[in-house]
């Protein structure tokens, strides 16, 4: 069972959600992380990342796959 005091993350975020989801800032996520996630625009006007791109993402920076150049935390 989950930790009653973390939010339900949804399927897919805007940009500040996302960078809410991963612990950073709104510029650090669009500098860094946005450029190396699709983004979803189901509407015009109206960008969104799919979690399981940005859990993706974090396992990438975190070294769990070969892939993960220029996907470091260290770089921030």
């Amino acid at each position: 069972m989950g930790d009653a005091t973390l939010p339900d993350w949804p399927a897919a975020m805007r940009e500040e959600m996302a960078a809410r989801y991963l612990s950073v800032s709104a510029t650090w996520f669009r500098e860094r992380v946005a450029p190396a996630v699709r983004a979803i625009r189901p509407t015009p006007g109206v960008v969104l990342y799919r979690r399981a791109d940005l859990d993706a993402w974090l396992d990438r920076a975190a070294g769990m796959n070969a892939a993960s150049a220029g996907d470091s935390w260290a770089d921030a």
